[in-house]
């Protein structure tokens, strides 16, 4: 964040479901965002014999963390799902003689016998032909299968190659490989926040091979563009597990959220230029696909070949935000994000309720310890989760230990997380003062997008700051803010859509996504 121009179909019977989730990942950004994938070359070069490597997601090579906000979250666990009522097809995975057993193992046959028997039924009607279904196999690679792994380009696959790209495609030999090792991102991600996640991986890889078949991998396109419609065909399976589309696999609201968590473990590391080869995008840019793919479904996804999704900057555009890790301190005064942030909310508002809201003279930001210290009569919001707004003082009252201790984690919520809860609590008064008769989830909802809709403003463009804006406004979110919001919704939202409180992580990081995408208008308050 920076304060002056330029700082920093039908429902069938269920035979499999995925574990809990309830952790929130902090891992660091991916490290190295070299690799490439088939959307970079043409099949069959590429792989490890090549100079560049197989059909990847860049990966963090350190474990997730748990998110020390929360006090105490029950685990997740690998622990295999309820048992089956049907049997997935065994032969869908070649586990290999002397694979160590996972508890995700039956959830995985499922898995794979599910995205082939769908996309059976979805390829003849998106692009008009029939399926081929995978020529080669899926293949569980761990350190004890030496030798027995097909070859990329190359006579034989090993199982180090394999865990520096944690899951690959190869259009040579139509197969996919992901590494079951012990100590793999994939296996702990499983055990941090349920096998759903390694669905998602195989769904994106299937995206892959469905690039395959339509010729897409022969194009010569952008990585970013190969895995965008990746992702959001993994969002797209998804969406079908989640309505009980799929008589293999049922997946709960917290395997939707784990979804959204492995979206952000796989980022581009932030500074790295999206369009560069090796590119798979910012958080928000795989989180945004994932959730067209969940909600528009397979057809939307064929499209976005030629028509792109659009992406948020990801590049710091001077020495001084890259320095600072695009954070701005937690402070009062001229370069503090509780005193810039502010008055760039009231210029922002000022500006877009002055022909329906004349007069509309903005908000003062408290900060304050604890809710004892806050005396109000009609108090908005949930101090408790970082901030609330009194209506009648025209003041937000932020909760700094909240405040602190988020910013404070720069490699998961940092400094927008803040600013979040501020555009959110000027989004509730924006409300007040245009007599909003929305109510409840809606309500919260509506102030998602609104927020979304400030930070449109104040997210530059691929190649300068913010679009012209009212004068005195300098405000600029940094490479990675949106990213921060995105997690802090996560973290926030209701536990499952039976909550009709705030919204899910799901619905509130769709309506802020709305709002960055589209703007004001987008929002339709």
């Amino acid at each position: 964040m920076a304060g002056a121009l330029v700082l920093a179909g039908c429902g069938s019977e269920v035979v499999a479901t995925a574990t809990r989730s309830d952790q929130l990942g902090g891992a660091p950004a991916p490290t190295d965002p070299a690799v490439t994938d088939p959307g970079d070359v043409d099949p069959p070069s590429g792989g490890p014999a090549d100079t560049e490597p197989p059909s990847t997601d860049p990966v963090d090579t350190e474990p997730p963390a748990t998110d020390p906000v929360d006090s105490d979250p029950p685990p997740a666990t690998d622990a295999p799902p309820s048992p089956p009522q049907q049997d997935p097809d065994p032969a869908a995975i070649d586990f290999g003689a002397d694979k160590p057993g996972r508890g995700y193992d039956e959830f995985l046959l499922a898995t794979a016998t599910d995205l082939d028997e769908w996309w059976a039924e979805q390829y003849p009607l998106v692009y008009g032909k029939e399926y081929t279904p995978l020529q080669g196999k899926i293949y569980a690679a761990y350190p004890s299968r030496p030798g027995q792994l097909p070859g990329c380009g190359a006579p034989q696959t090993t199982y180090d190659e394999v865990s520096q790209f944690v899951a690959f495609y190869c259009g040579d030999g139509d197969f996919i490989i992901y590494d079951d090792g012990p100590d793999s991102l994939l296996t702990r991600l499983a055990q941090s926040f349920g096998p759903s996640t390694i669905g998602i991986v195989l769904a994106h890889e299937y995206g892959h091979a469905i690039q395959q078949r339509i010729g897409a991998l022969n194009q010569r396109l952008d990585t970013i563009t190969t895995e965008q419609q990746a992702d959001c065909v993994a969002g797209a399976w998804a969406g079908r597990a989640f309505r009980g589309e799929s008589p293999y696999v049922r997946f709960s609201d917290d395997d939707v959220r784990s979804g959204l968590i492995a979206m952000l473990e796989v980022r581009d590391p932030v500074g790295f230029d999206q369009s560069d080869p090796g590119g798979h995008g910012s958080g928000f840019d795989r989180v945004n696909a994932f959730q067209v793919g969940f909600l528009e479904g397979p057809a939307r996804c064929a499209e976005l070949i030629e028509n792109p999704l659009p992406l948020v900057p990801n590049q710091f555009r001077t020495f001084e935000d890259q320095r600072a890790g695009g954070n701005a301190p937690l402070s009062f005064g001229d370069e503090g994000l509780l005193t810039f942030l502010p008055e760039d909310l009231n210029l922002y508002w000022a500006v877009e309720l002055d022909a329906e809201v004349p007069g509309f003279d903005g908000l003062v930001v408290e900060a304050n310890s604890s809710l004892s210290e806050v005396a109000c009569d009609d108090l908005r919001g949930d101090f408790d989760n970082g901030a609330a707004l009194c209506a009648v003082t025209d003041t937000v009252h932020i909760n700094l230990p909240v405040a602190t201790e988020l910013h404070a984690q720069s490699q998961t919520f940092g400094d927008y997380s803040v600013g979040y809860l501020l555009g959110y609590a000027w989004a509730e008064a924006v409300q007040v003062a245009v007599g909003s008769g929305l109510e409840g989830e809606e309500r919260q909802l509506m102030n998602d997008c609104l927020t979304g809709a400030w930070s449109k403003s104040v997210t530059p463009g691929r190649t300068g700051l913010p679009e012209p804006r009212a004068e005195g406004r300098e405000a600029s979110i940094s490479p990675g803010d949106l990213d921060e919001a995105i997690r802090l919704l996560i973290r926030v939202g209701d536990s499952g859509a039976d909550d009709d409180d705030l919204g899910t992580p799901f619905e509130k990081i769709d309506a802020f996504r709305t709002g960055v995408l589209g703007g004001l208008d987008a929002c339709n308050l």
